[in-house]
């Protein structure tokens, strides 16, 4: 019991605590329609090039998630702009995106004369959490959580049938827009924990377990809660004790999990019990 109460004694582990429940509950709810929708490389895209936003806050003296939130919206304009051109598929403009900003972040941070290194923003330094970005996390994160909550059928309709979507008044490219912008919002919150560069398994991988063993969307998004929550809180207590990367071990663990649900579930996932999903 004191393995699991130790860490916690700390003020600073407790803000990197509440910090890891958010992520956890936030970026699988979001990351449950990424995963449905196989929408990871736009997801992996959005992580990376957030570290341009990031580089140009903390050159600009301002705070580094505000700087990651702009970028990410930027580079949802510019997808859905680019995205306009039938000649360029989308995955050709996401892969375009996503580096041409690393690079920038990269640049930029690169030319900094400070002693932070690029690698406190490509996997987090969740110990250095503050009070103000926990409240910032938790709005962002809360108005992410409503979103879709608010805008559940349409994500529904919009990510299975198209037509029927259409049919009925739902505007399948204006809800691929707020999804665009919710992964912008998962990578903010997933910053200062996980990082840029692990905020996609944030993102898709506790996601991904719960679709091994969910039968349906609520059922999905609850379970996705669940593994991302345990993983974040799990990761976050080795990596104390064994003195390491928090945000390097959270995904170490979430791939852990999501290895062990895909062999227990194999069997059922033969063809012969297959079930339709929706």
């Amino acid at each position: 019991m004191n393995w699991l109460t130790e860490p916690f004694q700390a003020e600073f582990m407790q803000r990197a605590l509440l910090a890891t429940i958010i992520i956890g509950i936030v970026a699988p709810v979001v990351g449950t329609w990424v995963v449905l929708r196989r929408m990871a490389n736009l997801g992996d895209a959005m992580s990376h090039g957030t570290l341009a936003g990031v580089g140009l806050a903390y050159a600009a003296g301002v705070n580094v998630l505000f700087g990651a939130m702009g970028a990410g919206v930027l580079i949802a304009a510019l997808l859905l702009w680019f995205s306009t051109n039938r000649r360029l598929g989308q995955e050709t403009v996401i892969a375009v995106l996503g580096t041409a900003f690393f690079a920038i972040g990269v640049v930029v941070i690169s030319r900094l004369d400070t002693g932070v290194a690029l690698t406190h923003f490509l996997f987090g330094r969740v110990l250095t959490v503050t009070w103000g970005d926990i409240w910032l996390n938790l709005a962002l994160g809360g108005a992410a959580v409503l979103v879709v909550s608010a805008l559940f059928n349409e994500l529904r309709l919009a990510s299975f049938d198209h037509v029927q979507a259409e049919q009925v008044g739902v505007h399948v490219e204006l809800v691929q827009a707020i999804l665009v912008l919710l992964l912008a919002v998962v990578v903010v919150i997933s910053l200062r924990a996980v990082g840029t560069i692990m905020a996609v398994t944030m993102l898709v991988t506790p996601a991904a377990s719960a679709r091994l063993l969910a039968r349906n969307l609520r059922q999905m998004t609850l379970l996705g809660v669940v593994f991302g929550v345990g993983e974040g809180v799990g990761g976050l207590l080795v990596s104390y004790h064994l003195s390491s990367s928090p945000g390097a071990t959270i995904g170490l663990v979430a791939a852990a999990v999501f290895a062990v649900t895909f062999a227990i579930t194999l069997p059922r996932r033969m063809p012969h019990h297959h079930r339709p999903f929706g």
